[in-house]
């Protein structure tokens, strides 16, 4: 009897095995993954009329379900979905555990959806059992509708290697305004002290003519909104283009072997080559555009508020050796080797002469520059930066505030300079331009000065 019944208990017990081992399995199954991850890049504050959703949705068992609608008055705007059948078990290929997707969404592409508030909403299910969920929402604006932009000020006489500033309205939700010139932006900053007026912001910009942009360059107002929406205009005004001086230089052994070395070790980018001429075009050539690189990068910290006040100042006593823009033509025993352009002035008085702020502001940078050697940079406000270089020394450090007239080091020939002498520039949003219009107090007054106080600013 016993020995009958023997194989009826193992059954059992190999079939509650199976069923134990069904179970947790299945039980595995249904706890691997959890709710997918839902991004946007970038996410959105406000849509345009064509405005395109870039969704990144990461599960470790694979997407089965995407929705995006909007929820606007009391209805739901469907803008996208997408289903997969089938369910993950254990492991998906690590190509389908992410789903990246472009979803138009703008007021165009979604039937109903108006301007106005609205929420946008996007929901995942993950195709592990489960079905996980996520969801991602966000209360936003649609605009459909380009920025409203216009300038205020009338008159604008702009030289090429100059400057001149439009005061100008445009309307709210605006995220980036300024004028376009010649392959450069110079933003736009709220006018300080001006009037309001509802749904519009006034705005004031100052803007240069590049030196080396093309003749034929105009300026233009431009505005791009939160949702994207863009407006240009062109405003009133006369350019004057021109050329710049040319001059040639005499490079020789004794220069490059006295001014290389030093800029060379004072510049971890760059590598020796060995060779005297090639060092000097490493420097010359290579060195100035990395310097001018750099300082577009240091003029994005200025500061969006005024810190000067009336006309710059010229080095005291001092004689002009080169002017703004002049073309050089490097020579060597008798050969063009290089041809670059001086942007700024060389000022010359006797060696070591103080060198004094040209107007009030804040010292952004001391240190070693590349072809300048020892600099001082102060920010001006609004993108205005001022350079003094070839120093001796610092009387200053980053992050002081500056007097007009505060002494900031003394002048010297540092870099690549032929000899004690101060390189004076003056860059707006990392341009360089023409010190000659801010050292002219009636310069300051027509283009700036009357400008603002005409619409209630400084």
């Amino acid at each position: 009897m016993y020995s009958h019944d023997a194989p009826s208990h193992s059954f059992r017990g190999f079939l509650l095995i199976l069923v134990l081992l069904a179970v947790l399995v299945f039980g595995v199954a249904l706890l691997r993954g959890g709710a997918p991850s839902i991004g946007l890049h970038p996410e959105p504050t406000a849509m345009g009329a064509n405005t395109v959703l870039h969704l990144t949705l990461r599960d470790a068992m694979g997407i089965r379900t995407v929705r995006v609608f909007y929820r606007q008055k009391d209805r739901t705007l469907p803008v996208f979905e997408e289903s997969h059948p089938g369910r993950a078990w254990f492991v998906v290929r690590a190509d389908h555990q992410t789903r990246q997707l472009d979803v138009p969404a703008g007021r165009r592409d979604v039937a109903g959806l108006q301007d106005g508030p609205a929420e946008l909403v996007v929901t995942a299910t993950a195709a592990n059992l489960r079905g996980s969920t996520s969801e991602w929402h966000r209360s936003l604006v649609v605009r459909s509708a380009p920025p409203q932009l216009a300038a205020l000020t009338t008159q604008h006489y702009i030289h090429q290697g100059g400057c001149d500033m439009v005061v100008y309205r445009v309307s709210d939700g605006v995220s980036r305004s300024g004028v376009a010139m010649g392959g450069s932006f110079f933003p736009g900053y709220p006018l300080p002290g001006a009037a309001p007026s509802p749904g519009m912001q006034t705005m004031f910009s100052i803007f240069a003519f590049p030196y080396n942009a093309p003749a034929s360059s105009v300026p233009q107002l431009t505005a791009t909104d939160d949702a994207g929406n863009q407006t240009t205009v062109t405003f009133p005004a006369t350019t004057f283009p021109h050329g710049y001086a040319r001059r040639n230089f005499a490079i020789t052994d004794a220069f490059i072997a006295r001014v290389i070395p030093p800029i060379l070790a004072n510049t971890p980018e760059l590598t020796d080559t060995g060779d005297p001429v090639k060092n000097f075009l490493l420097v010359n050539r290579d060195l100035r555009h990395i310097d001018a690189d750099r300082l577009i990068a240091m003029s994005q910290k200025s500061q969006p508020r005024f810190l000067w006040k009336g006309a710059f100042h010229q080095l005291g006593n001092s004689a002009v050796e080169a002017s703004f823009a002049d073309h050089r033509v490097y020579q060597y025993n008798g050969q063009t080797i290089d041809e670059e352009d001086h942007l700024g002035y060389d000022l010359a008085a006797v060696a070591h002469t103080p060198v004094l702020a040209a107007n009030a502001g804040q010292v952004l940078f001391t240190g070693y520059f590349g072809i300048y050697g020892n600099v001082v940079v102060l920010d001006h406000g609004f993108g205005l930066l001022t350079l003094y270089a070839h120093l001796n020394d610092y009387g200053v450090k980053p992050g002081d505030a500056v007097a007009d007239n505060q002494l900031l080091g003394h002048s010297d020939s540092t870099g690549l300079a032929g000899g004690d002498h101060l390189h004076f520039s003056v860059l707006l949003d990392g341009v360089q331009v023409n010190p000659t219009e801010w050292w002219d107090p009636h310069w300051i007054h027509d283009r700036v000065e009357a400008k603002l106080a005409a619409f209630g600013g400084k």
